[in-house]
């Protein structure tokens, strides 16, 4: 049955896509995805956790992003929070560094989480 939401008009030859489709408002879990060949659609939260809790049932996981994106970890390097960084010292680092010196840094720091190159995440912005 297909979905009748804006969101789908955009892809073309939906409308003959012999599988199911679903917009992330209608999930309720992975039990459909057992065994399947799953593309979730969209890189941002719900995206990204439908795509993890498919992966510990669905035979493979495709995670689909338009521009690539920098994905970042909720706990940082030693068990804290990563929001909590967001202190004065950052803000008087956006004043004193050139952006380029912070993308630079802030990049170096992702990929050594894991090579966004490698996953075919990276994106063309900074």
């Amino acid at each position: 049955m297909p979905y009748t939401h804006m969101f789908f008009q955009y892809f073309p030859g939906i409308e003959t896509f012999e599988g199911k489709y679903f917009h992330s408002w209608d999930y309720k879990g992975p039990e459909d995805m057992h065994g399947k060949r799953v593309v979730v659609i969209g890189i941002g939260n719900s995206g990204g956790d439908i795509a993890v809790e498919g992966s510990r049932v669905a035979e493979q996981v495709y995670l689909s992003t338009r521009s690539g994106a920098w994905v970042i970890r909720q706990v940082s390097d030693n068990g804290l929070p990563v929001d909590r960084f967001n202190t004065r010292f950052v803000h008087v680092m956006f004043r004193l560094l050139p952006m380029s010196v912070l993308n630079w840094l802030g990049e170096k720091k992702l990929n050594a989480m894991y090579d966004h190159a490698m996953y075919g995440l990276k994106p063309k912005h900074r």
